[in-house]
């Protein structure tokens, strides 16, 4: 029986501030280059995505730009979504580089993208508020933040006043967690927040402030390693019902332990599709669930079908 996917953590677009507008252009082909990201998916994802070297961590940069140019355009994703045989892959846009409306037109030629939307902080409070519920009115499915990129900590309270836009209606909301950088240094860009801004225990106090919200620390609660381990200590000290994680970056092991912490109904697969291994995960996942048929269909497509309205 074929494997339902919905892959609940996807780029569509430049989401870097090198922003090329690549979204509705063929895909480039660079000459080739040395990617971690497809050396880790290989490997299972046994080692943390983030390593201390600075020469290893500016290779991933690179490689991260490059996997944006090469397979962040629509027709890409068409293909990626095509070669996997999967049901669903929701876009997350990241303002100010990748926007909704641009996911939106995307999902309107490709109805297996899923689009959420993304905050203006550049607009007052209630604007950026209203622009969101008209966004939802066009067919955002939920929010994603991302502190770093977008110079905003969780803890903001033009945070709180985004994510009570979707909270309150029972939507769901998915930030970055990982303290990573995105550009080397010597970049324009390098200082636009301190990385800092993506560490954990943002997200834990964003949670404890709205228990009663469907809230998704993206990547287990990073890519270093661990803090997947500090995620399921406060979700089992604060019994939250609401949050839910997802798989990107991580390897069977690691998948089994993050259900025995905090359950098979709150894992959703994810890929963070272009830099994630499609294949890889896919396969890598399945082996977590090698023999619980309901468990795998569940965290594939079931979790995430309930949380965006999908018949399951």
């Amino acid at each position: 029986m074929r494997t339902r996917i919905i892959d609940f953590h996807t780029h569509l677009g430049d989401i870097f501030h090198e922003n090329k507008n690549i979204s509705f252009k063929a895909p480039q082909h660079l000459p080739k280059y040395k990617d971690p990201f497809k050396e880790l998916g290989e490997g299972g994802y046994r080692a943390p995505l983030i390593a201390d070297d600075p020469d290893a961590l500016n290779t991933l940069i690179d490689a991260g730009q490059f996997r944006i140019w090469e397979k962040g355009s629509l027709q890409s994703v068409r293909e990626e979504i095509e070669r996997n045989r999967m049901d669903y892959m929701v876009s997350l846009p990241v303002l100010p580089n990748t926007s909704f409306e641009e996911t939106l037109a995307a999902s309107k030629l490709e109805p297996k993208i899923l689009p959420f939307t993304s905050p203006d902080f550049s607009l007052p409070v209630k604007e950026m508020q209203e622009k969101l519920r008209e966004d939802i009115r066009m067919g955002a499915r939920g929010l994603k933040l991302h502190p770093i990129l977008q110079n905003v900590k969780l803890t903001d309270k033009r945070t709180y006043a985004a994510v009570e836009v979707f909270g309150d209606l029972k939507l769901p909301v998915t930030a970055h967690c990982g303290v990573n950088d995105y550009y080397k240094p010597g970049s324009p860009y390098q200082n636009i927040a301190p990385k800092e801004y993506g560490a954990l225990h943002y997200m834990l106090a964003l949670i404890e402030r709205y228990p009663q919200y469907i809230l998704i620390p993206a990547h287990a609660g990073g890519e270093c390693g661990k803090e997947y381990l500090e995620l399921a200590d406060a979700v089992r000290k604060h019994k939250w019902k609401h949050v839910y994680t997802d798989t990107s970056f991580k390897g069977t092991e690691v998948i089994k332990e993050l259900v025995e912490l905090i359950g098979e109904d709150k894992i959703l697969f994810g890929t963070d599709y272009p830099f994630g291994e499609a294949e890889s995960s896919i396969a890598l996942c399945k082996e977590a669930f090698s023999g619980k048929e309901d468990a795998a269909d569940k965290v594939f497509y079931r979790n995430a079908a309930a949380l965006l309205g999908i018949m399951a």
